[in-house]
């Protein structure tokens, strides 16, 4: 997979992937959850998808050749990606095998994924699963620069993130060793981005994009 991160050591230049990819689980003031933490995958996503879109009204007029349009809501905005887990040799990862970048306890992963798509339970009442702020180190995914958390603060600042939740988490387990331990399994993830950060909810607009797209050179010339 060419996405994944080199396992040969070296410079830079050596490695197809040195940036990482930072999933925090929030509470309820916007940090970093303190029983949940902070984790990142053990390699870098082969694909992303962002999908984004904008809800529109078509009202039919009597004679007209086309419909008029009245635009209602911007429609949730997805994302979606498939995390990658594997490891090189058997046994209790911590206990019989010293704990690195290429042997990890793979069930322990799925399970940490699993729990911040859970609700959980207190005095008896359901309790929301968490926002989570994801950082694809490098990749400029936020538009949403005033609803800076500190979770956000904590990995990558402003911009560079999205406060999502998320609604998928499925587990293809493909290899395994004698023992019966996972060796390879990959994890499709599904998104969507929230403007609900902390306690308030922080709506955006198309002004946000600007500091951005404002980097796009490629400019018609005018007639």
């Amino acid at each position: 997979m060419a996405g994944l991160v080199s396992i040969f050591t070296g410079t830079y230049e050596l490695h197809a992937k040195l940036a990482e990819v930072v999933i925090a689980p929030l509470d309820k003031d916007g940090k970093v959850d303190g029983e949940l933490k902070a984790r990142t995958l053990q390699y870098w996503p082969e694909n992303l998808t962002d999908d984004k879109g904008s809800n529109w009204q078509s009202r039919d007029i009597p004679g007209a050749p086309l419909p008029l349009y009245q635009w209602i809501s911007g429609s949730e905005r997805g994302f979606n990606f498939t995390a990658v887990f594997s490891r090189d040799m058997d046994g209790i990862i911590g206990d019989e095998i010293e704990p690195d970048k290429y042997n990890v306890d793979i069930d322990a992963g799925i399970a940490w994924l699993r729990a911040i798509s859970m609700n959980d339970y207190e005095n008896g009442f359901a309790v929301a699963p968490p926002v989570v702020w994801i950082w694809f180190e490098g990749t400029e995914l936020g538009y949403n620069y005033n609803a800076e958390s500190e979770g956000s603060k904590s990995f990558g600042g402003k911009g560079s993130g999205v406060h999502c939740l998320i609604t998928q988490v499925s587990a293809e387990r493909t290899n395994w060793f004698q023992s019966g331990t996972t060796r390879f399994a990959t994890v499709p993830i599904s998104c969507v981005e929230t403007m609900q950060v902390g306690k308030t909810v922080i709506p955006y607009g198309r002004k946000h994009f600007k500091k951005l797209w404002d980097r796009w050179h490629r400019n018609a010339k005018m007639a």
